[in-house]
């Protein structure tokens, strides 16, 4: 998970309204946000039975996953 960078958990931290991130903290919110990503992704590859993934497998896999996510139908359509 190289990918999520000390800038990127930063950036989400100050999203929801986090000041400041002490060193430590970066490897357990890292290692966390990973397990989260694998477990959705299994979640949505079992369900859809292909290795194709459409933004609607993610999102029923966040539901079947307990997560609460808003649905927007601007996602995917390059509209942001």
């Amino acid at each position: 998970m190289d990918y999520i960078t000390k800038p990127s958990i930063s950036r989400l931290a100050k999203r929801a309204g986090i000041k400041t991130i002490s060193d430590d903290c970066y490897l357990i919110i890292h290692e966390s946000i990973g397990e989260e990503i694998n477990k959705i992704i299994s979640t949505a590859l079992a369900v859809n039975k292909t290795k194709t993934l459409m933004v609607e497998d993610i999102q029923a896999a966040f539901r079947l996953n307990g997560y609460n996510i808003a649905k927007s139908n601007d996602i995917g359509s390059g509209k942001y």
